[in-house]
């Protein structure tokens, strides 16, 4: 059994990261699921607010991205793959576009893009009630 999972977050458009990890913690529509190596194979739905957690990634040890509606699929070869209807990694968010994001979807009342605004900050480190 190998120490590290191979992870992938991909969207229909592009993949927007790969690499391996340590842990991954997602938020799914059931509640938060962390993964190690080891895991059972798993299918679950992916909130539509998710933010993904890649822990043991990179030099900085950590990969963030905001992750919207999909899948979380867990092989049992320790192979991860967030499947998502949208992503973004931290690093790429405009946390000036997300908050004007969450104050329009605020004022107009969609569920789903005050949703998806909140996860963009929280993916980029910023504090979201």
């Amino acid at each position: 059994m190998s120490k590290k999972l191979f992870v992938e977050i991909v969207s229909p458009e592009r993949e927007i990261w790969a690499g391996e990890g340590d842990m991954v913690i997602a938020k799914t529509v059931e509640g938060e699921i962390g993964v190690q190596p080891g895991h059972i194979p798993v299918l679950s739905l992916l909130a539509h607010d998710a933010v993904v957690r890649v822990l043991g990634a990179r030099e900085t040890g950590e990969v963030r991205a905001a992750a919207h509606s999909g899948f979380v699929s867990v092989s049992g070869e320790g192979r991860i793959s967030i499947l998502a209807e949208t992503a973004e990694l931290a690093e790429d968010i405009d946390v000036d576009r997300a908050r004007t994001a969450l104050k329009n979807a605020t004022e107009s009342g969609d569920t789903v893009a005050l949703g998806r605004a909140r996860s963009r900050l929280r993916a980029a480190g910023e504090d979201v009630a």
